[in-house]
């Protein structure tokens, strides 16, 4: 069975082909941009390389996995309009296939499953001195935990209940945040005398969106939610500033 995942939920633009067979994945392409080109211009060629690459077409995807949020309001309407598309297309061909949506914070945490010994914690820059957020581990079998649901927390907020929750543990940091994170976490440890726990940033060549993450969890994590592709939907976790500034409007009307 081959798999395109798609994930453009931030700067990063990542696509794979892959295939599941007797309950693995393998990556068979796997591309990934995060040189300041808009998604909307790069995602599809960057999909079309990747099936491409694989020697296959279209037609023979059997599942197509995106990652709908939390994330950049742009970046994710993107990655689902396109993983909408295609499956529209191979629907009219008559050819079956599944639509699978991921959580992006699931994803980064799927990044560092490698790591042994940490609470994983994904932030992703929401702006507005927030961060989309959740927390992970691993538990005895190596699979991944949820730990709360997907957020958007400040860095005081995450630190608070980290400190309270958390104290004596390994905490990793991931996403394109994780620098941020880091650094307003020292201030506030440095405000506090101490920390109850320790952090670090995982590593560069795991910080950022990988559709190859992205795959794993829509075939083997039992929070993916399989749908339809007239059911994709993004996934936010506030009002898009649009909104935002209708709201204001009304409110002072």
């Amino acid at each position: 069975m081959y798999i395109l995942a798609i994930d453009t939920t931030a700067k990063t633009a990542s696509v794979c082909v892959g295939k599941e067979e007797n309950g693995s994945f393998t990556p068979l392409s796997l591309w990934s941009s995060n040189c300041g080109f808009t998604h909307s211009e790069t995602l599809l060629p960057m999909a079309d390389s990747c099936i491409s690459a694989c020697g296959i077409t279209a037609d023979e995807l059997s599942c197509i996995a995106v990652s709908a949020g939390p994330g950049s309001f742009t970046g994710v309407r993107i990655g689902v309009a396109c993983a909408k598309g295609i499956s529209f297309g191979l629907s009219a061909k008559g050819i079956a296939h599944t639509c699978i949506s991921v959580s992006s914070l699931f994803s980064l945490a799927e990044n560092v499953r490698h790591y042994h010994g940490y609470i994983i914690c994904p932030v992703m820059d929401a702006r507005r001195s927030q961060f989309y957020n959740a927390l992970f581990r691993k538990n005895t079998k190596g699979e991944l935990v949820r730990l709360c649901e997907d957020r958007l927390p400040t860095a005081a907020q995450i630190y608070d209940e980290l400190s309270e929750k958390y104290a004596g543990k390994k905490i990793l940091l991931v996403g394109d945040g994780a620098m941020l994170c880091r650094s307003l976490f020292d201030k506030i440890a440095a405000d506090k005398g101490e920390c109850p726990f320790g952090y670090k940033v995982c590593d560069s060549t795991d910080m950022y969106q990988n559709a190859a993450s992205v795959a794993k969890v829509a075939l083997f994590s039992k929070e993916s939610k399989t749908v339809g592709g007239d059911e994709l939907s993004p996934i936010y976790l506030r009002a898009s500033q649009a909104e935002r500034e209708r709201l204001e409007k009304e409110a002072t009307k």
